[in-house]
């Protein structure tokens, strides 16, 4: 074929299974369970599971005997796992290699919630596209949370308190809340002079979590409850409502200091809202968190926070 690779070949070579799938087997393997290869990993047992599962259905044999004790190699899978160490080790020696003094380069897909993407990333992502032009970003946007493998994202930034995540975690930053409304609906309703003066306004709220809608004040010893005129699922829906004249919300700061600095929202007691500020934190697997088109991603998105 004077060189060339046939149909064949390269249908054959689209049906071979992924290194990171490999490194899974392997991790199982050598862990000796996917509980024990979960904690060093970083990764829920149940994500490799799921993984080496679809490694099996890739290759149509049954690579491990799952017990509620223990795992067995197959002979299918005795005779597959050192080939996949020789490949996973090889993989890791290239990226390696190529990391030295190199650019950063190849896809970067991330997830990350709808006002985080249209308000601090989107914004600015030419900046980064600027230093680092090979790295070819893909931006998914969603609210709720998100399996890293199954979506095929390298990244997802999330809001809040994790519980029980068995992922890898690098906080970016924090943002503080701020209580807000338009001037107009203001104008039209009354100006609050006291925080307990909110209760003859109106509230968009979060449909989730509720304790966003909850308003507590410094001085005050319960909430101050304020009827809800409409409720919607995400930030970006509650920002465009209050926007629109629908009342008053709490919305994280990077969601309206730009409306706030234009005069098209006003704060309302910044110094006696009581709301900690929020944690803003990336979610990553340990294979994908070595490549450096990832690493400089993460600093960069910390450093536009720190701003």
């Amino acid at each position: 074929m004077n060189g060339q690779v046939g149909k064949g070949s390269l249908r054959k070579m689209h049906e071979l299974p992924q290194t990171r799938e490999l490194a899974a087997f392997v991790a199982v393997i050598e862990a000796g369970g996917f509980a024990e290869a979960g904690r060093h990993l970083g990764v829920a047992p149940s994500t490799l599971s799921r993984t080496v599962s679809r490694l099996e259905g890739q290759l149509g044999v049954t690579l491990l005997r799952r017990s509620t004790r223990a795992i067995e190699l197959t002979p299918e899978g005795r005779d597959l796992l050192a080939a996949a160490q020789d490949i996973v080790t090889r993989t890791e020696a290239l990226a390696d290699l190529a990391a030295r003094g190199a650019a950063p380069r190849g896809p970067l897909r991330v997830n990350a919630p709808v006002g985080f993407t249209l308000h601090v990333i989107a914004p600015h992502l030419a900046e980064f596209h600027a230093l680092y032009p090979d790295v070819e970003v893909t931006l998914d946007m969603t609210d709720r949370p998100v399996d890293l493998i199954d979506s095929h994202a390298d990244v997802a930034i999330r809001f809040g308190a994790l519980s029980d995540s068995e992922l890898l975690q690098r906080p970016l930053g924090q943002t503080p809340w701020r209580l807000v409304a338009t001037p107009d609906y203001l104008d039209r309703e009354g100006w609050p002079e006291q925080p307990q003066d909110l209760s003859r306004l109106d509230q968009v709220r979060f449909t989730s979590p509720q304790h966003i809608n909850v308003l507590k004040f410094e001085g005050l010893d319960a909430p101050v409850v304020v009827p809800a005129s409409v409720q919607a699922e995400n930030g970006e829906a509650v920002r465009s409502l209050i926007l629109g004249g629908m009342g008053v919300a709490r919305l994280s700061e990077f969601m309206v200091a730009k409306d706030i600095a234009a005069g098209r929202l006003v704060p309302l007691f910044p110094d006696r809202l009581l709301a900690a500020p929020l944690d803003i934190t990336a979610l990553y697997l340990t294979r994908i968190s070595g490549l450096r088109r990832l690493a400089v991603f993460l600093d960069w998105i910390g450093g536009k926070l720190a701003q």
